[in-house]
C-alpha cells in the first residue's frame, strides 16, 4: 500500500487551521501485517486482486496516529478493505492537524492510497 494525499473531506466537521500531513509516502507491505489483522490465508483472500486505489475517511489524533478508518471508496472486496483499514491503524503515521500550532485531533480527512498486490 502507498499512502498518496490527504484531502478535506467536504461534509468534516472541526476543520483545523492545518491539515494532518504525510510524512514520506513510503509503502507498507501489508504481508507481514495479515496476521496480526485476523488474516491466516492472505494468498485466497487476495485472489484476483492485481492493483486499485482507495479513499478512506481517517481520524488523526494529535499525536499523529491514526485512529479510526472507514472506506469511502473500497477495493470492492470488505475482507480487503478490513485489512487495509487494520494496517493504517497499525502502520501509518502522521503529522498531526494544528489550530494555533497546536496538534488536535481530526476526522474531516480522506486518505488516498494505491493498493498492489504480488
Amino acid at each position: 500500500m502507498v499512502p498518496v494525499g490527504i484531502r478535506l473531506n467536504p461534509n468534516g466537521r472541526d476543520i483545523p487551521d492545518s491539515a494532518p500531513q504525510l510524512l514520506g509516502a513510503t509503502a507498507i507491505d501489508m504481508r507481514p501485517l495479515a496476521s496480526g489483522c485476523g488474516f491466516a490465508n492472505l494468498e485466497a483472500l487476495l485472489a484476483g486482486i492485481t492493483a486499485t486505489s482507495v479513499q478512506l475517511q481517517i481520524r488523526v489524533e494529535p499525536s499523529g496516529e491514526v485512529s479510526q478508518v472507514r472506506p469511502l471508496q473500497g477495493t470492492g472486496n470488505g475482507a480487503v478493505d478490513d485489512l487495509v483499514s487494520c494496517v493504517v491503524r497499525q502502520r501509518l503515521q502522521l503529522q498531526p492537524a494544528s489550530s494555533a500550532g497546536v496538534p488536535q485531533l481530526t476526522d474531516a480527512f480522506i486518505l488516498e492510497a494505491r493498493i498492489q498486490f504480488f
